[in-house]
C-alpha cells in the first residue's frame, strides 16, 4: 500500500499508521491543523468522510481549496480572537494569510498585488499632478461647489462657532486656516493661503 505518511485530508496531515484495525481497515493517527490529534480509518480519510479532528464540524467551514479574487486557499491557518485564518496562494504567486471574513465578505481579494496595480493605474490616468498636486483643482477658473453658500472656495460659515471659516486642502490634506468674524477677513485668509500653497504650481 502506497505510504500514507505526511499526507493531508483536509486539516488533517497523517503522521503514523498505528498497529490496529478498524474494520478490517488499517487506522492512522493523524494531527490536525488546529493542534489536536485523531485516530481515523484510513477509507474515511479518503473518502472525505473526516478532514479534522471535530473542529472543522464544530467550528470552522473548511475553505480550502476554494478561491477568493485572486487567491485560493491552501491550507487551515490556525484562530486567534475568534478569528479563523487560512493560508492562500495568490494568482501572482506570493502567499498571505486572511481570515474567513475577510474572504467570504470580499474585503481581502489578492495578496495586496492588486491594490499596487490600482495605484499604478491611479498614477498613469491622472496625468495631471505634479508633486502630488492636481493642477485642475487649484486652477483659479475652477467651478465652485454646488452646496458652497459663501461663494468663495474654501471659505464657510459655521453655526455652531458664530465664525467665518477658512480652509484650504493640499496635496490631499485639508488645513485650517482660521475662524474669522467676517467673511471679508476669511476670504482675505483663504487668498493668502492660496498663494503660499498654489501660486507656484498655477505658474507651472
Amino acid at each position: 500500500m502506497e505510504n500514507e505518511i505526511g499526507k493531508r485530508y483536509g486539516l488533517l496531515t497523517v503522521v503514523e499508521k498505528l498497529d490496529r484495525r478498524e474494520h478490517e481497515t488499517s487506522v492512522y493517527l493523524c494531527k490536525c491543523d488546529c493542534g489536536n490529534v485523531k485516530e481515523v480509518n484510513i477509507n474515511k480519510l479518503h473518502t472525505g468522510h473526516t478532514k479534522s479532528c471535530g473542529c472543522l464540524k464544530n467550528k470552522i467551514k473548511d475553505l480550502t481549496g476554494q478561491k477568493f479574487g485572486r487567491l485560493t486557499v491552501i491550507s487551515f491557518d490556525g484562530r486567534k480572537n475568534n478569528k479563523t485564518y487560512w493560508k492562500c496562494k495568490c494568482d501572482c504567486g506570493n502567499d498571505c494569510i486572511a481570515s474567513t471574513s475577510c474572504l467570504t465578505s470580499g474585503a481581502v481579494t489578492s495578496c495586496g498585488c492588486k491594490n499596487e496595480e490600482n495605484k499604478a493605474n491611479i498614477r498613469t490616468i491622472d496625468k495631471g499632478l505634479v508633486d502630488g498636486t492636481r493642477i485642475s483643482a487649484i486652477s483659479k477658473s475652477r467651478k465652485i461647489n454646488k452646496n458652497n453658500t459663501s461663494g468663495y472656495i474654501g471659505v464657510s460659515y459655521s453655526k455652531d462657532k458664530k465664525k467665518w471659516v477658512a480652509q484650504i486642502t493640499f496635496q490631499r490634506k485639508n488645513h485650517l486656516i482660521g475662524r474669522f468674524s467676517t467673511k471679508r477677513e476669511a476670504i482675505k485668509a483663504r487668498e493668502e493661503a492660496e498663494y503660499i500653497y498654489f501660486d507656484k504650481y498655477r505658474k507651472s
